[in-house]
């Protein structure tokens, strides 16, 4: 338990109009302050705070209290979680007894995963080894060395059950290492590919036991990079392979701390940058999302691992009404660009869709934002922000790009093939709009467009919802890791997609792997790779863990994993 004391103290020290005023557009009406509530959307300010009493009151939706309330309300925290995160914010040391809250299962898995980040960048920052220097160099080299190392806590993850013997001496469990994912059983548990094909470290005894296998660190030669909730705490991490290996990203599965459907990186260092500029950028990686931050753009936060989703949407709509996807400019960011269309239908449905309005922006060339930031600099970029297009305007234009409009024929297939775009919003003032701008652009009568999506039909259910559910069906099925996001446009390139994620669902879910060898048998294959990798894994030994069974697949086809994501 927290102490009164204790609880006084950081009360104090949190100044209730600094605090809502990191989030909140504040200002001064006599020894008052007023704002635009953050509970409920208005365009008239009726939110209010007391700095003499250090309270604040909202008379449009009622809500009211202090800073502990306003922390409980903003970050669905209870009590004892809003005074610890308010003394994090100032470095108030917090004198708990043990008790329920101190000994935790959850601060236990916080505390896992801090120790791990504290040993992850000490071995960057301070050990020496060729492994390390190779780190460093990869770093230094993408402008992110030194003290944008230490700013952003990077690391570097040795492997060879280094991480589990350092765990071990400072008294966590093997079931801790292994609830928090930094650690895994060796019979097989964790993901292919910690540190490449090959590339596993035990832990090399200490942690082994009967019927359990070795403990092996998840991470293995990767640069790492932490990934924090929403008060700046370590949850989770992701890792970039040194040099070749596969898979080249890799991040934590999903555990009680961490989901990469709610989480977002650099969220905890974005969000009130977010709340005072207006809006949030969202792009695809660690590296662009830390050279934004570089640039001045400190509202960019990035998904991780997986499309934009609803609960990534609600959680941003705390904090802005408008969002900036910022896709790279080469084929990979165009294909992410075409599947958040799956979006407007959630913005048209989902609670948190309704408070936002996405936009898109696409950079020139092949660029990724750390590479147009360094070559154009941040005007450029700002530019680049500025004419991003509303989301449905953005997914008509790329549907109309692939007709021929000066035909006839083509614009009647056009209409046919971008209408179903506007069902969702199908009797709004926006789908008036929309119709207009088809009309105009197909040089169709505005009733034959109307028509056309009066009758036209609601478009497939979008991938994060379907992800999802599948994602259920696998847990209750004994899986543990997160379906991929895969491109769906177009009804070759959805098969081939199909085809890829059943291959996928065999390597990392042994539980489910005879079910589907006997599918495998009775599917006509799109392309002779993907018929091949079926072959192999059908005769695989179905023991296999995923890590033992993408190495063997490897080994006998070095090209596996082009040919699964390029499907």
């Amino acid at each position: 338990m927290i102490t009164e004391d204790d609880i006084k103290r950081v009360r104090d020290a949190n100044d209730i109009v600094e605090l809502i005023g990191e989030r909140v557009v504040l200002k001064q009406r006599g020894r008052e302050f007023w704002g635009n509530c953050p509970f409920h959307n208005e365009k008239t300010p009726s939110f209010k705070i007391d700095p003499a009493s250090q309270f604040y009151h909202c008379f449009g939706c009622g809500e009211g209290g202090d800073v502990f309330k306003y922390m409980m309300k903003t970050e669905g925290l209870d009590f004892l979680d809003a005074v610890r995160s308010l003394a994090q914010r100032k470095s108030i040391e917090l004198k708990e007894e043990q008790g329920k809250s101190g000994g935790g299962k959850k601060a236990r898995l916080i505390a896992v995963c801090d120790e791990a980040n504290a040993f992850y960048h000490q071995q960057l920052m301070r050990v020496k080894s060729s492994e390390a220097d190779a780190a460093r160099a990869y770093l230094g080299k993408r402008g992110l060395g030194g003290s944008v190392a230490r700013d952003w806590s990077l690391g570097f993850a040795p492997g060879r059950g280094m991480l589990v013997k350092h765990l071990s001496s400072k008294g966590f469990t093997r079931d801790e290492m292994i609830a928090a994912n930094v650690a895994y059983s060796g019979q097989g548990s964790g993901r292919y590919g910690a540190g490449g094909a090959g590339g596993l470290g035990s832990a090399e005894g200490g942690m082994g036991r009967s019927g359990a296998g070795a403990l092996k660190d998840r991470f293995f030669n990767r640069v790492i990079f932490p990934i924090s909730d929403l008060q700046g705490r370590t949850i989770a991490f992701g890792g970039r392979v040194i040099g070749s290996g596969e898979p080249k990203y890799l991040n934590s599965s999903d555990t009680r701390l961490f989901h990469k459907r709610e989480n977002l990186f650099a969220i905890d260092k974005a969000k009130a940058p977010i709340t005072t500029s207006g809006a949030a950028i969202v792009v695809e990686g660690y590296t662009d999302v830390i050279a934004m931050h570089r640039a001045g753009f400190n509202n960019t936060v990035a998904t991780l691992g997986t499309a934009l989703t609803p609960e990534h949407l609600k959680l941003l709509s705390r904090f802005t009404k408008k969002v900036i996807l910022l896709f790279d400019g080469d084929e990979a960011g165009k294909r992410a660009a075409d599947r958040a269309v799956d979006l407007i239908t959630v913005m048209a449905t989902a609670e948190a869709g309704q408070k936002l309005d996405l936009f898109v922006a696409m950079l020139p060339g092949s660029m990724d934002p750390a590479d147009y930031l360094a070559a154009e600099g941040h005007e450029a970029m700002q530019k680049t922000l500025d004419t991003s297009a509303a989301l449905l305007q953005f997914a008509l234009d790329r549907r109309l790009a692939h007709w021929n409009l000066d035909l006839p024929e083509q614009r009647n297939r056009a209409l046919n093939d971008v209408i179903t775009l506007l069902v969702p919003v199908k009797g709004s003032l926006l789908a008036m709009d929309y119709i207009n701008y088809l009309s105009d652009v197909l040089h169709i009568d505005y009733a034959l467009v109307a028509s056309a999506l009066e009758h036209a039909k609601a478009p497939a259910v979008p991938r994060a919802a379907d992800g999802a559910a599948r994602e259920n069906r696998l847990q209750d099925e004994g899986a543990s890791e997160q379906p991929r996001t895969i491109d769906t446009s177009g009804a070759g390139d959805k098969l081939l997609a199909m085809e890829s994620e059943l291959l996928f669902i065999f390597i990392e879910h042994p539980g489910v792997r005879e079910r589907l060898v006997e599918a495998f048998g009775r599917i006509t294959w799109s392309t002779p790779g993907l018929e091949s990798i079926a072959r192999a894994l059908a005769e695989s030994d179905r023991q296999d863990g995923p890590d033992d069974l993408m190495a063997k697949l490897l080994a006998k086809m070095p090209d596996v994993s082009s040919l699964l994501s390029n499907a």
